[in-house]
Parts: structure tokens; C-alpha cells; sequence
């Protein structure tokens, strides 16, 4: 009876295992990603398993608010950069986006919108060899072999002209930043933010990256963790810049793709 039960239960896990694994796995296009449509690629990019987008009312009034959660405890320029003037008594509706930029499909996707978007039939030679030369790089990001790639963004339904991420991150600073950013799983292990690129303009996005690897060379995340966190608020756990990703979602051919 007892080998029975053990061999139900080692059943039970393969096929929830692979249940998981063809989850993740039909939240993509069933063809290569070069023939993705462009509504494909945005899907990827706005509702899958590695986006997120949560959105809040903020209701303002005539006085200087933060944006997108408390920034206590970091510099004074800092923290001046991350407020902005509002003079309507309007509620704003911000939807702020998070992408697993690292995770391959992201690649993809982001590469895919590229092409679509862009007549390079038209292009001059050295226009066309730069812009191939643009996609290659973020379809093999090297940088993603060592490091888990986050991008955040944000828009206004209401507003717009408003932009909570870049009016917070645009002069963000890595010394300040480091204190409170970071990446966990669900055991309480945690990733560090060791580089930071701001937005260059309203629209663009946030870009944060986290060591793969500890000391001892183990990874964050395996096929085992359940969750992960990205806490991008200072002391603030709810805060609407603040994440929580379904790992077990992210398994595709076999591993965590992120």
C-alpha cells in the first residue's frame, strides 16, 4: 500500500509539473516569434504570465504629491525628484507595467513590435544595419546571462501627459535607489539592485537588474519557488509599485524563464 501511495504521489508531481510547464507554454503564440502579430507581441508585453500592470486612482490635491509610493529615507534631491506639482483636484488613474525583461518571450516580443513598427524596406544601408545590429542586442541581451532584467513604466488614463516613473526615477541614483529596491522569492531570498537606467523621457521606462546568482552560485529562482517579490517602495509592502509574480507560471522548456 505504502509503495502504491509513493508511486501516486511521484505521479501527482510529474503531472502537475507538466501541467505547469504547458501552461506557460500556451501563453504563446503556437509559431515562431517572427511571425508573431503585433496584437501577439503586445499580449506578451501587457498580459502573460511575465507582465503585470496594476492600476490605481490617486487622487491629488493643490500641493506637491509623491508618485509612486513613499520615498523616505533616500536623499533629499532624491526625494524632491520623485514629487510632482499638481493643480487638479481630478483623480488620475495611473496603470503602471511591469515587464520580466530578462525572460526570453519579453525579448522576443519587444523585438517583434520593433520589426512591425518599422519600414525597413525603406531603410538606407547603414540605417538598416544599425537597426539590425539594435535588434540583435535585445533579442541575445548579454547582460540578462548574469542578471534578472525588470523594465517598470507607467501611463494616466486621466492625465495623459503624466508619467509617475519618470517624474520619480528620471534623476534616480543607484547609491540611493540600492537601499530599498530589490528582488525576493518566497523563502525570504533576496536580490540587491546592483544598476539602474532612468528614463530619458516621459513614456519610457524604468530599467532595474539583480545579481542571477549568490555567493554560493544558486540562482533565485529554481522550479521549486512559488513566488516572487519586487519591492520597488520604500517600507511600504502594499505599495502600488510593489509586485507579486507567480513563479510556477514562468516555467517553459523545462525552467523558470526570467
Amino acid at each position: 500500500m505504502r509503495s502504491y501511495l509513493r508511486k501516486f504521489s511521484c505521479l501527482a508531481v510529474v503531472l502537475l509539473a507538466g501541467y505547469a510547464s504547458i501552461y506557460a507554454q500556451n501563453e504563446l503564440p503556437d509559431k515562431p516569434f517572427q511571425h508573431w502579430s503585433k496584437g501577439e507581441a503586445e499580449k506578451i508585453l501587457n498580459n502573460s504570465p511575465w507582465a503585470k500592470q496594476q492600476e490605481v486612482r490617486i487622487k491629488f490635491d493643490k500641493e506637491t504629491q509623491t508618485a509612486a509610493g513613499s520615498y523616505s529615507g533616500v536623499s533629499g534631491a532624491a526625494a524632491a525628484q520623485s514629487k510632482t506639482e499638481v493643480t487638479s483636484q481630478v483623480p488620475a488613474d495611473f496603470i503602471f507595467t511591469l515587464r520580466l525583461r530578462s525572460a526570453l518571450p519579453v525579448r522576443q516580443a519587444v523585438v517583434r513590435v520593433k520589426q512591425l513598427e518599422t519600414n525597413i524596406e525603406k531603410m538606407d544601408p547603414k540605417d538598416r544595419v544599425a537597426f539590425e545590429a539594435q535588434i540583435k542586442g535585445l533579442l541575445d541581451c548579454p547582460a540578462c546571462a548574469n542578471n534578472y532584467v525588470i523594465t517598470l513604466s507607467s501611463k494616466s488614463k486621466s492625465n495623459p501627459g503624466a508619467d509617475a516613473i519618470y517624474t520619480t526615477f528620471k534623476g534616480g541614483r543607484l547609491a540611493d535607489l540600492e537601499r530599498y529596491i530589490f528582488i525576493a522569492n518566497e523563502r525570504g531570498d533576496r536580490r540587491q539592485l546592483i544598476h539602474f537606467v532612468a528614463p530619458k523621457a516621459p513614456g519610457d521606462e524604468a530599467i532595474f537588474f539583480f545579481p542571477r546568482l549568490d555567493e554560493k552560485g544558486a540562482p533565485l529562482l529554481t522550479l521549486d519557488n512559488k513566488e516572487l517579490l519586487i519591492n520597488l517602495a520604500n517600507n511600504q509592502a502594499d505599495a502600488i509599485t510593489n509586485f507579486k509574480i507567480d513563479v510556477t507560471k514562468l516555467r517553459l522548456n523545462g525552467k523558470i524563464e526570467f
